[in-house]
């Protein structure tokens, strides 16, 4: 989902909630004649430019007859689920970060996995007991200084069923815990979305890549086991994470492939701009399946 429209999604059930709330009132003032001469004052009072101390006296009226009738203002006045910019979406400095995330958990199609660094447990990692507690360690210390890293991009690599989506995911969690916005994303769903921008012809496309450039954090889970298509693939990871880099946003990918494999798939080019030591902190998981010591 674009930024735009998850602006507009906020506002509008906001929108919904006031509205709601709103005729719930007008249902009570109904029920009772007291409430409704007590409302009526109030808004006598404001129409006819009274003092604020008439007006708030009026209001603690109001508020005492509620109580007696079991209810409370703030029932028929809801308040926005976003301080920063009440529900409306934007600050004087754009989009509002609650809808950074309400865009990056509508463009995932799957939630982040249930995984914090607090789950792990070491046990089942034998003899790499230590290579694990590096990993851990390493991107603690990243979530810590996020999001004023050096690295842009963290490479979180080895065999299958080493843990290298769990970690991701529990720094994911933890990014979203701390008010980030995080999209966690499928190498096969991120390259799904970048087909579908490649062959759309729609005026607004650009917006389709929206979240997945403006987000805080970009995780593409299991990079190598999605299929190349001829113009997408090897490009859009490219440019997205190429863009993302210019606007100083952090990638986090997770894949099978060791660093030579990867170079060897995606290209020289993509590999040393995205890839090399000076912009890439690389964290390898090795060892057993946990799968199968499980």
């Amino acid at each position: 989902m674009d930024l735009k429209t998850a602006a507009n999604l906020i506002r509008s059930e906001y929108a919904a909630r006031c509205a709601k709330a709103e005729e719930a009132y007008r249902r009570l003032l109904l029920t009772s004649d007291a409430l409704y001469e007590a409302e009526k004052a109030v808004r006598a009072a404001t129409l006819d430019g009274k003092s604020a101390k008439e007006i708030k006296s009026l209001e603690a009226k109001k508020a005492e007859i509620l109580g007696k009738l079991g209810r409370k203002e703030s029932e028929f006045s809801p308040a926005p689920r976003c301080k920063i910019c009440g529900d409306s979406g934007y600050t004087s400095n754009g989009f509002c970060e609650c809808v950074r995330r309400r865009a990056s958990r509508e463009t995932q199609g799957k939630a982040l996995p249930a995984f914090s660094f607090s789950n792990c447990d070491a046990s089942y990692f034998g003899d790499d007991v230590p290579m694990l507690e590096n990993a851990y360690g390493t991107m603690k210390i990243f979530c810590n200084k996020f999001p004023t890293t050096k690295n842009l991009n963290i490479l979180l690599f080895g065999s299958v069923g080493t843990g290298k989506t769990c970690l991701a995911a529990a720094v994911g969690n933890e990014l979203e815990k701390r008010g980030y916005s995080v999209v966690f994303l499928t190498a096969f769903r991120f390259n799904d979305t970048c087909l579908k921008y490649h062959t759309s012809f729609e005026a607004n496309r650009a917006d389709m890549l929206n979240a997945l450039i403006d987000s805080d954090l970009l995780i593409i889970d299991d990079l190598g086991t999605e299929s190349i298509l001829k113009n997408v693939t090897l490009e859009y990871l490219y440019t997205v994470v190429n863009e993302r880099m210019n606007l100083g946003k952090h990638t986090l990918i997770t894949t099978n492939l060791i660093p030579e494999q990867l170079e060897a798939r995606y290209g020289e080019r993509t590999f040393s701009r995205l890839f090399t030591q000076r912009v890439c902190l690389s964290v390898a998981l090795q060892g057993e399946d946990l799968r199968k010591r499980k």
